[in-house]
C-alpha cells in the first residue's frame, strides 16, 4: 500500500472517530435532556394529559435544547404553536396539547418555582390571555401560585371591568379567596343578583355550588326561583342537589323553607328540583330517590292537596303545617319512589 493510501486510510479512520465522538456527544446531550424532562413527562401522565400531547411537548423541548423550558413553552404557546398548524388546520388535537402546556406550566412552578413567582405567573397569564382555553385554566389555578397580597387586588380590579369576560376572569381567579374573605363572598353574592350579564352570574354561582354550606344552598335556591336566565336557574338547581346529597348541609327542618318555595315556583324544572330536595331530606340516606318517576304531575298531588286544605281553612298553611303535610304525603310513597343504592364490586 502506498504512503498516500495509508494517509487516506488514516484520515478516514480519524473522520470516523470524530463522527463517533460527535454522535456519542449528541447521544449524551439527548440522554441528559431525557433525564431532565423525565419529571415533566411523569407529571403530565399523572395529570392524564393525552399521550400524543405529552410526546409532542417532550420532543419540542428536547429539539429546542433549551435550558429554560418554562419560558420556551410559554413563548411557543404565545406564538400559537406555528409548527403544529398548516393552512388553519391543527396537525394534532389542539385542546389536549393546550392542556398539556397548562399542566407543564404548573409543573415548573411546583418543581422549580421561578424567582418572584407571583409576578411571573401573572405575567404568563397576561401573555396568554388571548388563548381562551389556556387562559381559563391558568386563571382558575392562579390561587395556587400567586400570593394573596398580589392576587386580591388583581381580582378586585377585574370585577370592576365593563367587559363581562374580564369580570368572569375576576370571579374565577378569586373564587378560593371568596371562601376565606367575607367581604369578597358578599361581593360575589351581590353580583349574582345585580350583574346584567347572565354568563357572569352563571360563573359566580358555579364557583359557589361545591362549597357545601347552608348559606350557599339557600343562595342556589334563590337563583333557582328568581334568576331570569335558564342556565343560571339550572345551576341553582344543581347547587340545591349538591347541598341535599351531603349530610348536615340542609336538614329536614329546612322543609319549612323548601316547601313554601315549591308552592311559589312557576317553572316546572324548579318545582322538580325543590321537590327532589325535599324528598332527599325526608328519606333514609340508604335510599335514593328515583328521579325518572319524580315528575311535575306527581308533585301536583301534594301541591293541590295543601292548597285545598288552605282554602278549606280560609288561609294558607304555615311553613310548619306544610312540613307536616309533606311528611304525611311523602312517607307512604317512599317504597315506590326510592330504591337502595347498589354496591358496585
Amino acid at each position: 500500500m502506498s504512503y498516500q493510501n495509508r494517509i487516506s486510510c488514516a484520515n478516514v479512520t480519524r473522520i470516523i472517530g470524530l463522527l463517533l465522538m460527535l454522535s456519542a456527544s449528541n447521544s449524551t446531550v439527548a440522554a441528559q435532556q431525557n433525564i431532565s424532562f423525565a419529571g415533566l413527562e411523569a407529571y403530565l401522565n399523572k395529570q392524564m394529559v393525552g399521550p400524543e400531547a405529552v410526546e409532542i411537548i417532550k420532543h419540542h423541548l428536547i429539539e429546542s435544547r433549551t435550558n429554560q423550558p418554562l419560558d420556551h413553552l410559554v413563548a411557543w404557546a404565545q406564538a400559537g404553536f406555528p409548527d403544529l398548524q398548516a393552512d388553519g388546520y391543527w396537525k394534532t388535537e389542539s385542546l389536549s396539547l393546550k392542556l398539556g402546556i397548562v399542566r407543564s406550566i404548573h409543573y415548573y412552578f411546583e418543581a422549580s418555582p421561578p424567582a418572584d413567582k407571583s409576578k411571573c405567573y401573572l405575567a404568563i397569564l397576561d401573555g396568554l390571555a388571548k388563548d381562551d382555553y389556556i387562559s381559563y385554566h391558568l386563571v382558575g389555578s392562579a390561587y395556587r401560585f400567586v400570593d394573596e397580597e398580589l392576587l386580591e387586588p388583581r381580582v378586585l380590579e377585574l370585577l370592576q371591568q365593563k367587559d363581562p369576560a374580564l369580570r368572569e376572569k375576576g370571579v374565577q381567579m378569586g373564587a378560593t379567596l371568596a371562601q376565606k374573605k367575607r367581604y369578597l363572598f358578599d361581593r360575589y353574592n351581590e353580583m349574582l343578583r345585580t350583574d346584567d350579564n347572565a354568563h357572569v352570574r352563571l360563573v359566580v354561582l358555579h364557583s359557589f355550588v361545591g362549597w357545601r354550606t347552608r348559606e350557599v344552598a339557600l343562595i342556589a335556591l334563590d337563583r333557582l326561583l328568581h334568576d331570569s336566565d335558564v342556565e343560571v336557574r339550572n345551576m341553582g338547581g344543581r347547587g340545591l342537589e349538591i347541598a341535599t346529597n351531603f349530610l348536615g348541609v340542609l336538614t329536614v327542618e329546612d322543609l319549612t323553607i323548601l316547601l313554601p318555595a315549591l308552592l311559589k315556583a312557576t317553572d316546572s324544572n324548579a318545582r322538580i328540583s325543590i321537590g327532589l330536595a325535599a324528598a332527599r331530606l325526608s328519606t333514609d340516606r340508604e335510599l335514593h330517590v328515583r328521579r325518572n318517576k319524580f315528575t311535575d304531575e306527581f308533585l301536583f298531588g301534594f301541591i293541590n292537596n295543601v292548597r285545598a286544605k288552605g282554602t278549606k281553612a280560609g288561609s294558607a298553611l304555615t311553613e310548619t303545617e306544610l312540613a307536616k303535610e309533606w311528611l304525611a304525603w311523602w312517607t307512604p310513597q317512599i317504597p315506590d319512589y326510592t330504591e337502595r343504592y347498589k354496591v358496585v364490586r
